[in-house]
Parts: C-alpha cells; structure tokens; sequence
C-alpha cells in the first residue's frame, strides 16, 4: 500500500473508534434507565409454583413447596405446605405487598412477618428468592404456570 493509502485507513479507523467510544456510553445509559424489568411490580402477574428450603437457625431445616398469585400492581397471595424440623402444616395463606425495581430485583414483605429480597426474569416467568430475616437460610424458586400474553 502506498502511504497516502494507509494514511486515510488508519484516519477512517480512527474516526470508526471515536464515534463508537462516544456512542457506545449514550446506548448504555439508555438500556440502563430503561432497566430490564420496565414494566415494575406488572413483571410478576399471575400464579406460579413455588419451592424452597433451607434452615431456620436454632430450629432445623425447613422445606416448603405451593403456590404464589401476583396481582401485577403490588399485591400477592401465597398458600404452601411447609415442613419445618419435621412438623407438618399444610394449607398455610399469607399475604403480602411486593416491589419489582427496574433492574429486575425486588421485596417482598408477609403478613407471617416474613421478609424477601428476589430476582425476577425481565419476562416475569421465573423468581429466584431468598429470605432477609435473621436466624434464617431459606431460599427458593418460582415459576409461573404459563406464559401471559
């Protein structure tokens, strides 16, 4: 090549990085405002499966598996069985107030007294859980019976 011919690449190549560099923070503060999970506490609507376990500190461990029904506007439903150190209880119902921020995590507070940090899927089908309240070590997983349209 000659050099007046390497001289416009190189230039052509530097202008393609330049305009790359400085577009490139643009896009991502974009995508980033936008969040993954856009649409908030309507990311969770409708029931899912749910499971969990873990220990319960002083106590033993603890199982529990049922349903959860999220209203898509804050508010949940949720009835399990649960197994804690052995003892059965079956057909528990507690309610609750939940949170989805838009980089997809969330809070969920019980009227049990129990507390929840999760990560939901930016489509809303799956939540990983875990609970926030001392002398636990309980975490989970839900999924939604079926895709909503």
């Amino acid at each position: 090549m000659t050099h007046l011919w390497k001289s416009l690449l190189n230039r052509n190549l530097l202008a393609l990085v330049v305009f790359t560099a400085a577009l490139t923070p643009q896009a991502l503060k974009a995508a980033d405002a936008d969040g993954q999970c856009p649409l908030q506490n309507a990311t969770l609507r409708g029931t899912y499966m749910v499971t969990g376990g873990g220990t319960i500190v002083g106590v033993g461990p603890a199982s529990a598996v049922g349903t959860i029904t999220y209203d898509g506007k804050g508010n949940s439903v949720n009835t399990f069985t649960v197994s804690v150190n052995g003892a059965i209880s079956r057909g528990v119902t507690v309610t609750g107030p939940y949170t989805v921020n838009r980089d997809c995590t969330g809070t969920l507070a019980q009227s049990d007294g129990t507390n929840y940090d999760f990560v939901v899927a930016p489509d809303g089908s799956t939540v990983f859980w875990i609970e926030t309240d001392t002398g636990t070590v309980l975490s989970g997983t839900e999924v939604r019976f079926k895709h909503l349209q």
